[in-house]
């Protein structure tokens, strides 16, 4: 055979057994991997180094709030009572020696027109513009309805008069949602809720007439007003008059609205 077809073959031959060669480095051994799972396992920290790098002084507590909601839950009973106490004292007349619950006489005595010693009264607006607003006055009306009790509830958005007898009665311009059971001032969403927690709430409804039925009202669909039916809610009503086209409509409020002649 001709010496440069041997020398072609020869240089193949080399060729392929270096290619080889050179795979065969890059699988890894039994020893390499013993090298490398040891590496990981002496790099990987174990719960006991964990634990003992996190002393008890980094452990430092950023929020005094939530450190006393934990203690009040985990703690012992006596935590929990002196959480209530202060609950009670801050926001909520405190109780009487006698009784486990608090009566209606320790809350002050506001009663809103049209209201009596047997009805309950709440002051809410529907408008969304503030939401944390917005959110109570549906909290409140969530737990009165729980109750399947009858309320009267007073919209100070569409009713100009419920806004002015509101802060004729507190002495200011407050922010509803407020209550008042049976001619007594409860208070805002944080008191309503803090005494429902407490299982309070209920006892203050006690004798309050109930309202099985929960259909909306075939009038106002529970909205407790209707569009006038005098000016179609226009507030603006044509005359006859000469020098001017048309009055203010005596029948409805600033809003084009009646109370609802089925409901209130």
């Amino acid at each position: 055979m001709p010496s440069n077809f041997l020398d072609l073959q020869n240089t193949k031959g080399i060729t392929v057994r270096g290619r080889f060669v050179r795979k065969l480095k890059l699988v890894p051994t039994i020893t390499n991997l013993k090298k490398q799972g040891l590496v990981l396992q002496k790099k990987f920290p174990t719960p006991y180094d964990d634990y003992k790098g996190n002393n008890l002084s980094e452990l430092v507590v950023e929020d005094d709030n939530h450190f006393e909601e934990e203690e009040t839950t985990v703690g012992s009973k006596k935590i929990t009572e002196v959480a209530e106490e202060k609950l009670v004292g801050t926001k909520m007349p405190s109780c009487n020696n006698n009784n486990e619950y608090p009566s209606l006489s320790d809350f002050k005595e506001l009663c809103p027109p049209g209201g009596s010693n047997h009805s309950i009264i709440l002051y809410t607006t529907s408008l969304r513009g503030i939401r944390k607003t917005f959110q109570e006055c549906n909290t409140i009306r969530f737990l009165l309805r729980s109750f399947k009790i009858m309320y009267h509830e007073r919209d100070v958005s569409l009713h100009l008069e419920f806004r002015e007898e509101l802060w004729k009665i507190l002495g200011g311009k407050v922010i509803p949602p407020k209550l008042f059971i049976k001619g007594r001032y409860i208070g805002g969403a944080d008191e309503v809720v803090g005494l429902h927690e407490m299982g309070w709430l209920g006892k203050f409804l006690e004798g309050t007439p109930t309202h099985s039925s929960d259909s909306p009202c075939s009038g106002c669909a529970n909205m407790r007003f209707a569009i006038c039916s005098n000016c179609c809610g226009s507030c603006k009503v044509f005359t006859d008059n000469n020098d001017e086209c048309f009055v203010r409509c005596s029948q409805c409020n600033e809003n084009g609205l009646v109370k609802c002649p089925v409901c209130c």
